[in-house]
């Protein structure tokens, strides 16, 4: 992306941001940065789209963008490998649903399929895969702990077809950006109970699942158990914060 006689960059990326975080209309936006009409908002708001998936998202979003090697040896703790994983050559990846706001459409079915009855707001649903990592700078996502974000799969409705374990087994079973092919034999996932559903997916492709027990009827968890449901809260705190 190059800087033109209408705006530069920094002006464009400026708009672009202003556009998704504020919800404003373009008519508004090209008054706010002095332009001659909404159709140039319009315009460089694709560009802006354009660029950033050309020269942004391949390098710095999906599984494509970093190995495994990489994750091991700056993006994992050793207290998650210590308490999830039996030896140093297993990655422990965090998966978890995060909600986007969107605007009530005019079509009737996606209005229906983009609203949540547990939010009771209109969204859409991705499912972020992330590391565990305790940095030594605050200049990450998060401060004290962050997950290093690996992935972001799909934007899903939100109604009720498309929960946590159902969205993670399409993403599975449909080796979605070759997820397939990054991971290795007993690499661990710390899921919630939000995925129990896909624990013998998960395993049948020899994956390991580090989970939070779950009563099922009992008045109290075993010992040994209650101390793995601390185990994985403690590293999924990276994306439930």
């Amino acid at each position: 992306m190059r800087n033109s006689g209408l705006r530069s960059v920094r002006m464009a990326l400026a708009i672009f941001l202003a556009k998704i975080r504020l919800a404003l209309s373009n008519r508004v936006l090209a008054w706010v940065f002095r332009l001659a009409s909404k159709r140039s908002v319009s315009r460089i708001c694709h560009q802006v789209r354009v660029a950033l998936m050309q020269d942004f998202v391949p390098y710095h979003v999906g599984f494509q963008h970093v190995s495994r090697e990489t994750i091991l040896a700056q993006h994992q703790t050793t207290v998650t490998t210590e308490l999830l994983t039996n030896g140093r050559d297993q990655v422990v990846l965090i998966a978890g649903g995060t909600y986007f706001f969107c605007q009530k459409s005019s079509n009737n079915e996606i209005r229906r399929r983009t609203y949540s009855q547990h939010k009771h707001r209109h969204l859409v649903m991705l499912m972020i895969i992330t590391a565990s990592r305790y940095p030594y700078f605050t200049e990450q996502v998060l401060i004290l702990w962050d997950g290093y974000i690996i992935s972001s799969l799909w934007p899903f409705f939100t109604d009720s077809l498309n929960k946590d374990a159902v969205i993670l087994k399409h993403c599975i079973l449909n080796n979605e950006q070759q997820v397939l092919s990054w991971l290795r034999d007993n690499d661990v996932l710390a899921l919630d109970c939000g995925f129990r559903d896909t624990v013998r997916t998960l395993n049948r492709l020899d994956l390991q699942i580090a989970m939070p027990g779950c009563l099922h009827n009992k008045k109290q968890l075993p010992a040994d158990e209650v101390n793995r449901t601390r185990f994985v809260t403690k590293n999924r705190w990276v994306i439930e914060s």
